[in-house]
Parts: structure tokens; sequence; C-alpha cells
């Protein structure tokens, strides 16, 4: 009887070993997969872009062209999780025409966003070891909606702190690492950009849908240095018309644009 208490006591202790070493092999695998992307996807970096676009009210068009800064925080964890940080602002704007001219005879431009942050936060699943990783992800941001058409009919309650929007949607990226130094991606998501401006006068809210699709690249050069560049092209789709005292205001329609970017891998 204490023999076979004894052995059972034993098989047990065992069992335990074996059952915590499968545990920490498997953690240990899924860590040593999602190394080789970390590479890259752990990292920092401050950018530099431009765009050019075509503005819309239906019936007249326009271009624009902009500069802009951008600040990116990005992390990929041993278990997958993957989180991006962006904010971005416009350093340069023109504009060929503008038929919503404040009452002012200020024009501040028919693109709204002069500026934002958002963040990206999805799961990555490794489709082929060391090479192919999607990860799916989840958008939510706050972007400035300060253009002439909300200047114009918000009234005195215009200010950068109310005249924004909530961005929320989802996307997918796809990653292919070429080498340890060389990394290409691609990135399409869907936003609805949810207007905050106080619009009087029983007038249409500039609230639209954003598709915007990227091809981008990342080389770790030396040691810690990354660059990258990349270029995206933007389609907005505008729920309603906007209507002014002059006529329908023009509104962003195709966007194409660039970032190249330094930064440090940590």
């Amino acid at each position: 009887m204490r023999l076979t208490k004894y052995l059972g006591h034993n098989l047990l202790f065992i069992l335990g070993l074996g059952s915590i070493s499968t545990t920490a092999n498997a953690q240990l695998f899924e860590s040593d997969l999602y190394q080789p992307f970390q590479q890259f996807d752990r990292q920092y970096n401050l950018g530099f872009g431009v765009t050019s676009g075509t503005l819309t009210s239906g019936t007249n068009g326009g271009v624009y062209n902009t500069q802009f800064m951008n600040l990116e925080i990005e992390r990929l964890f041993s278990r997958g999780w993957w989180f991006d940080v962006n904010a971005t602002l416009l350093t340069y704007y023109s504009q060929n025409s503008d038929p919503a001219t404040p009452l002012t005879g200020t024009t501040t431009g028919s693109q709204p966003s002069f500026g934002g942050i958002s963040g990206k936060l999805g799961y990555a699943f490794v489709l082929k070891p060391e090479y192919l990783l999607l990860t799916p992800y989840a958008y939510l941001g706050r972007n400035t909606n300060f253009s002439s058409y909300t200047l114009s009919y918000a009234g005195s309650q215009t200010n950068l702190t109310q005249d924004y929007f909530i961005s929320y949607g989802v996307g997918a990226r796809l990653e292919y690492r070429v080498a340890d130094w060389l990394e290409l991606y691609v990135d399409q998501n869907a936003v609805y950009n949810d207007s905050q401006a106080p619009v009087q006068q029983s007038l249409n809210s500039n609230d639209n849908y954003l598709y915007t699709s990227t091809l981008g690249s990342k080389f770790n050069v030396y040691r810690n240095l990354q660059l990258g560049a990349q270029a995206f092209y933007n389609n907005y789709y505008f729920l309603h018309s906007l209507n002014t005292i002059s006529g329908q205001a023009l509104v962003p329609r195709n966007v194409v644009g660039g970032v190249v970017s330094i930064g440090l891998t940590y």
C-alpha cells in the first residue's frame, strides 16, 4: 500500500514537471516565432511626408498639396500583441480654390485634417516563420476638423479644441521579412471620421469614410538605426453635400503621398 502511494505521489510530481516544462517550451517557441519580426517592429521614428490630392463638390474641383511631420512609436510583443501610435502635424498647405471662404474673409482650406493622433492595436499571426506576419487591428484616433467650411458655419464656437473628428475603424497589415536588414509591408484600413464640430444653421456635418492603402519598407542599416519609406493612397467618401453661401464646398476625394523616416529600434 505504501509502495503504491509512493509511486502515485512521484507520478503526479513527474507529470507536474512535464506540464511546467511543456508550458515553458510553448512560451519560448511563441517568443522565437515573433523575434525575427521584432527586429523591425520595436521602433520609434520621426518622419517627413508630402501629399497631393484632388478636391470636389460634385460639379467643381480643385487640388491641394501638403507637407507634414510624423512621429511614430511601434511595438510587437513576444506574445503577438502589437500597437502603433502615430502623431502628425501639417507644416505646409496650398490650395488653388476654396468656395467655402468664411464670412471673415480668411481662407483655411478644404482639407480639415491639419494634425492629430491615432493608434492601432492588433494581434499578429505568423503565416510563415521568419518571413510572413499578418496583423489584423482596430484603429482609434482624434484628428482635427478645421477647414473653411467648419470655420464659416460654426460661428463663435469655432476653435481647435472642439473642431475635431473621432476616428475609428479596422485594418490589417501583412509583413514580409526579406532579410535581417529589410522588411516590406502592405497595410489596408477603413476608418470612419465622426465630426464633433458644432455646425450651425442645420447644415450637414462633414462626416466621412476614409480608405487608406499603404506600401512600405524598413531598413535596419546599422545597429539600432532604422530608415523607413512608404507610399500611400487615400480615398475619401463624404456622407453629405456640404452647402455654403456660395454653393457646395470642396472636399478631399483622392490623395497620394509618401513618407521617409529615421528612427531607432529598441
